[in-house]
């Protein structure tokens, strides 16, 4: 909160909860027990996916510091629950890890710890939030959609450094939030000594090990990570469906009745609000739903499928102890009996190279090494999550290019000419500076995420008599993590001469003038109104390549409702504005190493951010997100600034225009998990090949469509040995329509090879 009662804090983490699995307008309690979280007397399975809304695109700014009581109605009214994290530390990769600034410059002020002043803030920040919500009667007890909440993030990864003061917050921050009466249960993640009754919980890859801290409380997870956050200099991340399926599986199969993915949609960090060190524009983390709104397939379908398939088992799991059976090495079941005659099972194969057959209750089943089967009817396999039926994107969305060129501003420069050599080392503690000798660019140096410090070392020619040595200092987002964080780093370093004859010369402590920001900031170059200044100059030889300038151009945005992008690959490090909307930072010359990336990553065996990266030895980003609501009809005005040199003139606008799809079926695979009803004989239905566009869109043409012992994969199918065409089929079903399903049966599509296992592979265009 602002010292005038306005909200200081920008960033809420909010997590919504699957439709299929909520009821809307209900009221009543929200309790838990050992086994899950209680609503209205009924224990329950929930999924869930983190969404920050200011990252969302503008349409849903909800004005107002983002007004989150209009968030939460929104989410109620689409029928979802909402986790409501309060933090206030909210880490997320958003700058200065949600804190406003202001906090900062409280004297005597120490975060996260026992202090007085920061303990009053966020007490004051805590009551602040909690009324909002109880005046627009927006928990769970007053007919809203808020069912849990959190106080602080992750806390129990730092604790330890700040001693007894770390442990004593950690109790106070628990007993503050209880103290607030909000009806629902509160949570603290990574927090093993979370005090009754606040339930600890778990983040990470894989949380089926997890044990809460008292045995009456549920088995939660509150982070399972989908992808990875994108550094500038680093390989793009991304994590396996198959991994992810089989961490969700193996969760549910040990206990677990609570699942969040962190994120289910990232999107963009606009203007300065990544976090760091370098942290980069896009916050697309591989989630199911991109950085642009679409579905990412097929890692949003078979998460659905698998959705489903656990809520098969929701009264077993919610209700019964699992029996684990052993079923060979590296092979197990846990099986939850409702009685005797009616249970549930997981059937896990968590070796990750081998393959196997086992035998469970006197019947065959074949698990794919690093996968679970699940069978909500001890007998039938509904899903398994190494086998992925949902449909599947053929590589990158297809994008148009309208090319637009720039104009420039002018910036002086001076020339040297009597000279004396020497040697400047700076020792910096920042994420990156530029350095002028005589306001011509000397050098630049940087960290990266991980080891932001770095050295610059260059030999320089002085001019004879007075000199001048300039340093920008950049801090590319910032986090706070713990007691160790300082926000100045950026103007801390130590800068040292030495002439040819090794002389040293410390200067660090000389007389140092500084300001923040940059002049352009100062002068507004960003903002539509100083468009048409004197300041900016018009030629027809544009300065490329030229450090500390700023550009300025328009475009007309493509025609449509694609998202659209700036290309900037051609520039070096720098901000851009697009109609005085800040689109984040980008830096295409830092390139990621050469190597440690893979097209074809194996799913099998424990994940972690670097087991699978695209993008080697390029950089991390160059499209980046413009809001449709940021454009306008017409002309539109795009504002570069440019820190280390690039070529505007190759800077292109892109829009998605298409959307290649496919699917790939076996008339051996189950069929969809939402057609499967227990105590029903599945064998007189298909197996179905399912194919959607995203709203909006519509299946304009069928690229292949083939039954029978297809070869390759999605993007490069060929025609077997036994084959027929049935294009013509999938046309009439599906040409026209968002979505369409085919059944995978010799008595719809004929039958080319009596005998042979055949299967039906699909390839077809969406466009708008």
């Amino acid at each position: 909160m602002g010292k005038d009662g306005s909200l200081g804090l920008i960033l809420f983490i909010i997590v919504l909860y699957g439709a299929w699995f909520c009821e809307l307008g209900f009221s009543g309690t929200v309790t838990y027990d050992s086994k899950a979280l209680i609503i209205d007397g009924r224990k329950r399975i929930l999924q869930s996916g983190s969404i920050h809304y200011p990252r969302a695109t503008p349409e849903y700014y909800f004005e107002g510091r983002f007004d989150l009581v209009k968030f939460v109605k929104t989410v109620q009214e689409a029928g979802l629950f909402v986790h409501l994290r309060i933090g206030p530390y909210a880490c997320a990769e958003w700058n200065y890890g949600g804190f406003p600034l202001w906090l900062h410059f409280i004297p005597g002020i120490q975060f996260r710890t026992t202090n007085g002043p920061y303990q009053a803030e966020m007490k004051r920040f805590l009551a602040k939030i909690v009324n909002l919500m109880k005046e627009e009667n927006l928990f769970a007890s007053q007919g809203g959609p808020i069912i849990l909440a959190q106080v602080e993030n992750e806390y129990g990864d730092v604790e330890w450094a700040y001693g007894i003061g770390g442990v004593l917050y950690a109790k106070w921050a628990a007993e503050t939030a209880l103290s607030l009466n909000t009806s629902v249960p509160w949570v603290m993640c990574s927090q093993k000594d979370a005090p009754d009754p606040v339930i600890n919980t778990c983040n990470g890859f894989y949380c089926d090990q997890f044990i809460p801290n008292s045995p009456s409380k549920p088995k939660m997870w509150t982070e399972n990570y989908p992808g990875w956050f994108t550094s500038f200099g680093y390989p793009v991340p991304y994590r396996p469906v198959e991994d992810l399926a089989f961490a969700v599986a193996r969760f549910f199969e040990k206990g677990g009745t609570f699942q969040n993915y962190y994120m289910y949609f990232g999107g963009t960090n606009f203007g300065r609000t990544a976090g760091g060190p370098m942290i980069a524009t896009t916050y697309d983390y591989d989630a199911p739903i991109d950085e642009y709104g679409f579905i990412r397939q097929p890692k949003w379908g078979h998460l659905r499928d698998l959705h489903m398939a656990i809520k098969q088992c929701e009264e077993y799991l919610v209700n019964a102890d699992p029996t684990h059976e052993s079923l060979g090495v590296n092979l197990e079941a846990d099986v939850y009996y409702r009685t005797p005659d009616d249970c549930a099972a997981f059937l896990a194969n968590y070796d990750s190279a081998l393959d196997a057959n086992v035998t469970f209750n006197g019947k065959s089943y074949f698990l794919p090494a690093w996968s679970v089967s699940i069978l909500p009817d001890c007998k039938n396999v509904i899903l398994n999550t190494a086998k992925v039926v949902a449909q599947k994107s053929v590589g990158d969305a297809t994008f148009s290019e309208s090319e637009f060129s720039l104009s420039k501003s002018s910036w002086s420069w001076l020339e040297a000419d009597e000279k004396k050599d020497a040697f400047v080392v700076i020792q910096s503690l920042g994420h990156a500076a530029l350095v002028f000798l005589n306001k011509k660019v000397l050098a630049f140096g940087y960290g990266n995420h991980d080891v932001a410090s770095f050295i610059i070392s260059e030999k320089i020619s002085f001019e004879k008599g007075n000199n001048t040595l300039d340093i920008i200092s950049m801090m590319i987002g910032v986090q706070n993590y713990g007691p160790w964080f300082d926000i100045w780093r950026a103007g801390l370093y130590s800068v040292t001469l030495v002439d040819l004859k090794d002389s040293k010369q410390d200067i660090s402590s000389n007389e140092w003038t500084y300001q923040v920001g940059s002049e352009g900031e100062s002068l507004g170059l960003d903002r539509i109104d100083v468009a048409n200044s004197s300041l900016w100059t018009h030629g027809s030889e544009l300065p490329t390549n030229q450090s500390l300038i700023w550009y300025k151009s328009t475009f007309v945005a493509p025609e449509g409702k694609g998202p659209l992008s700036l290309n900037l690959a051609s520039m070096g490090k720098g901000e851009a504005w697009v109609n005085g909307q800040s689109i984040g930072r980008y830096w295409s010359s830092y390139l990621s190493p050469s190597t440690g990336c893979t097209d074809n990553c194996d799913y099998r065996g424990s994940y972690n951010a670097q087991k699978c990266q695209k993008k080697c030895g390029q950089p991390s980003q160059i499209l980046y997100h413009v809001p449709r609501a940021w454009v306008k009809p017409g002309e539109n005005l795009v504002v570069l600034h440019e820190e280390l040199g690039g070529d505007p003139l190759k800077i292109s606008v892109v829009t998605r225009t298409g959307q290649e799809v496919c699917g790939h079926v076996s008339e051996d695979d189950p069929i969809p998990v939402d057609l499967w009803k227990p105590n029903s004989d599945s064998s007189s239905q298909s197996p179905q090949l399912r194919l959607t566009c995203d709203q909006g869109w519509k299946i304009s043409a069928v690229r292949f469509a083939s039954f029978g012992n297809t070869k390759g994969d999605c993007g490069g199918f060929s025609q077997g040995s036994c084959h027929i065409d049935v294009s013509s089929i999938v046309e009439q079903v599906c040409i026209g329509k968002q979505k369409c399903w085919v059944p995978v049966s010799t008595a719809k599509l004929g039958n080319p090879c009596p005998g042979v296992t055949k299967s039906l592979a699909i390839e077809a265009l969406c466009t708008a």
